[in-house]
């Protein structure tokens, strides 16, 4: 299950719900009439439903652009899909200028924009790793695919034992123990190897800064961010980044 915020004007042509919306029954789909699109409202929506994916369906004008590049400046690893019926090709550059790597348009946006969306949420960065699974994901009995599901969507700061039991309604202790029965390790273990899993990828991969990564990990600050990456990696992030630009530039080299 993913988070996908659409907005969409009520003078822009109507999004087809009944052909798109009902592939994605178990997704969570907020709507945001562009009317009341202001950034705080969109900021809010993001951070408070943890969006993944931003569809925006509206003429674009220089107030759309202007919010779509806020909007991926704060929210870097935020996808966002321009989504209409035709697009320009002056409207595509200033787009890519903004950072939106995703048009969907023309008379087979529709099937697109499915495949789409499955393809982005199949390789979502809060999607947990297989090698971090002790067996077939869907083969996970139903408590744990709760548990996988609300690690994958929910904000990070619920990240905890007490959040997890509380929405299971179970004690912590019985939930630590359910936990190392599905998963064949502790709790703390499994969270410790899904941050490293983060850390790394969100670094190295996708190229943020580190006052990026903390906040999106929910640290309270670099220093907290810094002393639980060194606890974890053996190593802080500084010297990983040196180490692996050195590498990539060796490689380049042979």
């Amino acid at each position: 299950m993913s988070n996908l915020l659409v907005i969409n004007n009520n003078g822009a042509p109507v999004i087809e719900k009944s052909g798109i919306f009902n592939q994605f029954a178990d997704w969570n789909i907020f709507f945001l009439n562009g009317k009341d699109s202001s950034q705080n409202a969109i900021n809010h929506y993001i951070l408070h439903d943890n969006i993944h994916f931003l569809l925006f369906s509206e003429e674009l004008n220089q107030k759309a652009i202007q919010t779509l590049t806020q909007t991926h400046q704060r929210f870097p690893l935020l996808t966002i899909i321009y989504y209409y019926t035709q697009m320009k090709d002056e409207e595509f550059a200033r787009l890519y200028e903004a950072g939106i790597n995703y048009c969907i348009v023309g008379d087979a946006r529709q099937i697109n924009l499915i495949k789409t969306l499955r393809q982005l949420w199949q390789n979502h960065w809060r999607r947990i790793p297989p090698y971090l699974l002790p067996r077939q994901r869907e083969l996970l009995p139903p408590q744990a695919q709760d548990i996988l599901h609300i690690i994958e969507t929910e904000t990070l700061k619920n990240f905890t034992a007490t959040s997890f039991a509380k929405y299971l309604n179970i004690s912590e202790s019985q939930f630590r123990n359910d936990f190392r029965t599905y998963f064949a390790e502790s709790f703390r273990d499994f969270k410790q190897n899904l941050l490293r899993h983060y850390e790394t990828l969100l670094l190295l991969e996708k190229d943020l800064k580190p006052h990026q990564v903390y906040h999106i990990l929910n640290y309270k600050n670099i220093s907290a961010f810094s002393r639980s990456f060194k606890s974890r990696h053996g190593t802080s992030w500084q010297q990983l980044i040196r180490q692996t630009a050195k590498q990539q530039n060796s490689e380049g080299l042979i």
